[in-house]
């Protein structure tokens, strides 16, 4: 996978991810993964753009991460409108984590990028979902 993604404000987007940790997919059953996207690397969590964790699959109304083979360590990261129509255009940075359900200590840094935002054309009129 690229560490480099875009897509339009707005729009649905979505990604597969294999979560490896030195050599070995990471057992999903064992731990918890964590999708996080930020203006500036230094915010905390607490102002993320967008935060998905793998506790919470996607659904109609919103983006998650969805366990594909929690053996395998295969997720993927799904955005919905709800999740990118607020956003700004310019570049974001994002990271994939995963922590240890037995042991929150256990906390590994999988994957980090940026995450570039287009501005959607179209026009802007009553109904409009953007």
């Amino acid at each position: 996978m690229s560490n480099s993604l875009s897509f339009y404000r707005g729009d649905a987007f979505s990604f597969d991810v294999d979560l490896v940790l030195n050599s070995t997919a990471i057992n999903l059953n064992e731990y918890t993964a964590f999708f996080t996207i930020k203006k500036r690397k230094t915010d905390p969590d607490s102002k993320a753009v967008a935060r998905k964790n793998s506790g919470s699959a996607s659904s109609v109304e919103s983006g998650g991460i969805d366990i594909l083979s929690a053996t395998e360590g295969k997720i993927r990261v799904v955005l919905l409108h709800q999740d990118t129509k607020d956003l700004l255009e310019g570049t974001y940075h994002f990271g994939i984590n995963v922590v240890n359900k037995s042991d929150s200590a256990l906390v590994y840094t999988l994957l980090q990028g940026s995450i570039t935002v287009k501005l959607d054309i179209g026009a802007r009129i009553v109904g409009d979902p953007t």
